[in-house]
């Protein structure tokens, strides 16, 4: 095999990313804050988990909400393509890892300073679709540095693993040597956790101004690692 047919198999060497453990935890709450914050603010809407609309649009369908035109349809059918074509422009631009947090905090920096300086309105949907592309941003990071660890922004797959490795400690399952990957796995859900439960708290005294709580947070971790 010539040199040209070995280097497309080859995957690519992640890029650096800054104090790893720190943001990805970091990562993880933000995610369950965001989308806990916009999913009750927008009255029914995933903007990290946005496959979660499609069971939505299931029930609305079913109910005959949907078609009496209720609830965020056209949001929930818009927020997989918009998700899709920011993850997709990130890869594109092939941009370095502190460029893309830095890109994702300052949109949701801009969506909470409108929101607090503008209230609810009608304008709550610009500022979802672009939550939404914040979080594809966000995602596509983590799939192009997969140094960063476990997933952030869906945790099924973390408490599967996490159940799993339990059943192999209670000797229900057979052994298997511990991966090392647990403890980021433990981390990222409980901090999850707290972000959704941060985000329910906030989004009621602060309406979709909250996001600009964990976007902060991500810019104070990017500075600090910058000093």
């Amino acid at each position: 095999m010539d040199s040209g047919a070995r280097n497309l198999n080859e995957a690519p060497a992640p890029s650096a990313s800054p104090a790893l453990p720190l943001v990805a935890v970091l990562l993880a709450f933000l995610s369950g804050f965001v989308d806990t914050a916009a999913f009750i603010h927008m009255k029914g809407l995933f903007v990290a988990h946005v496959t979660g609309n499609f069971v939505l649009l299931g029930a609305a369908l079913a109910s005959g909400e949907a078609i009496a035109g209720k609830g965020p349809e056209v949001l929930q059918l818009a927020a997989l393509p918009v998700f899709f074509l920011a993850a997709m422009l990130t890869g594109a631009l092939g941009a370095r890892l502190p460029r893309i947090l830095w890109s994702a905090a300052l949109l949701m920096l801009a969506v909470a300073g409108a929101s607090a300086w503008l209230g609810t309105g009608p304008w709550d949907a610009a500022s979802a679709v672009v939550l939404i592309a914040a979080m594809g941003m966000l995602n596509a990071a983590h799939r192009l540095n997969p140094a960063m660890g476990p997933p952030f922004a869906v945790m099924t797959g973390n408490v599967a693993a996490l159940a799993i490795r339990t059943a192999q400690i209670v000797h229900l399952a057979p052994a298997a040597p511990a991966s090392g990957a647990e403890g980021k796995m433990l981390r990222a859900v409980i901090a999850f956790a707290a972000g959704c439960a941060g985000g329910a708290l906030t989004q009621a005294w602060l309406g979709l101004a909250a996001v600009g709580i964990p976007a902060l947070l991500l810019v104070a971790a990017l500075l600090i690692k910058r000093g």
